[in-house]
């Protein structure tokens, strides 16, 4: 899985390198505090994924406008990295990479405040760009963004949400800003693809989100650099519970609605075993697969190249990854 991700970077290598010199230049201002909390969450360990997937897509789709390539990564970087700073906020997480979040080193107000200058920011970058079909799925894509945050708000604490709420949820939040990353690479070179690219983003967006859940309870504290079953602990429904519920016998069950009835004495090692019991972990896993291989078939109208297969292996990765 290591040699993936090595290989990617080496293709994109010099792409990375610009990119992670515009974030820095992009993100300064006068304002000191603004400096410090952007610097915090841009260099706080991220993937780097949107911009990987923007720049693969662009190259698979025989784009050559390099400087526009870059500036279009910088702005989904910073749209997630916005999304990120609302998030931890309204989640009051203390913990993002194995580190303090910025809502616990300097407050909510400036970590929403922060928030809004990065997506203000990424705006400035979208008038530069002056592309309307960019514009137009950057706007269609912040909006939705925002309202999958308030649908996940409105069901905090909802322990009987709906499988099919859940994907809608979980598309608007997490999946549109991956479909919108990688229809961007297709609309730079003016080709025919972008469906097929912003369908890759859109499974590949639902998987890396499942593998989140999936991680949130079945995986390790030390890769993931964050507190085990902390989706519990913000009183979110997620799909292994979502699962379990449905298999559950009552005293499962019962046991289950207790926990998100005070999740600050739930025992997350029992309930992990209630989810195993109900194979939830096998039924994530399936799900996983399953948008991973829509996300690999999604690109069979593409030309063969080195960038094509980049995203598939980029696809497999992060079926597998571990943080």
């Amino acid at each position: 899985m290591r040699m993936v991700t090595l290989s990617v970077n080496q293709i994109l290598s010099r792409e990375l390198e610009q990119l992670e010199a515009q974030l820095k230049i992009r993100s300064q201002t006068k304002v000191e505090m603004i400096n410090m909390l952007s610097d915090h969450i841009i260099s706080s360990g991220g993937k780097r994924l949107r911009p990987i997937i923007l720049m693969l897509s662009a190259y698979a789709s025989n784009s050559h406008a390099q400087d526009t390539i870059i500036n279009a990564s910088v702005i989904v970087e910073f749209i997630h990295a916005a999304t990120l700073l609302h998030d931890d906020v309204v989640d009051m997480s203390k913990i993002r990479h194995s580190q303090d979040t910025a809502n616990i080193i300097w407050g909510n107000k400036g970590a929403v405040l922060v928030g809004d200058f990065l997506y203000s920011r990424a705006f400035e970058i979208i008038v530069e760009i002056n592309n309307s079909l960019i514009y137009e799925t950057l706007a269609k894509t912040t909006n939705t963004i925002a309202q999958g945050e308030v649908m996940q708000l409105m069901n905090i604490g909802n322990i009987d949400l709906e499988e099919n709420l859940y994907m809608d949820i979980i598309y608007r939040k997490t999946a549109i800003l991956f479909e919108a990353s990688a229809r961007i690479g297709s609309i730079l070179s003016n080709d025919h693809s972008s469906n097929s690219l912003a369908s890759f983003g859109r499974h590949f967006g639902k998987a890396y989100q499942f593998r989140n859940d999936y991680l949130d309870y079945f995986g390790s504290t030390d890769s993931t650099g964050k507190n085990a079953v902390e989706d519990l602990h913000e009183g979110k429904a997620t799909l292994p519970i979502i699962h379990s519920l449905q298999e559950a016998d009552k005293n499962d069950e019962d046991f289950l609605r207790e926990a998100y009835k005070d999740t600050e004495k739930a025992d997350g090692e029992s309930i992990i075993k209630i989810l195993k019991k109900y194979k939830s972990d096998l039924y994530i896993e399936s799900k996983i697969t399953e948008e991973t291989e829509l996300a690999i078939s999604s690109l069979d109208p593409l030309s063969s190249s080195k960038y094509k297969d980049q995203l598939i292996s980029l696809a497999l990765f992060c079926k597998e990854r571990v943080s």
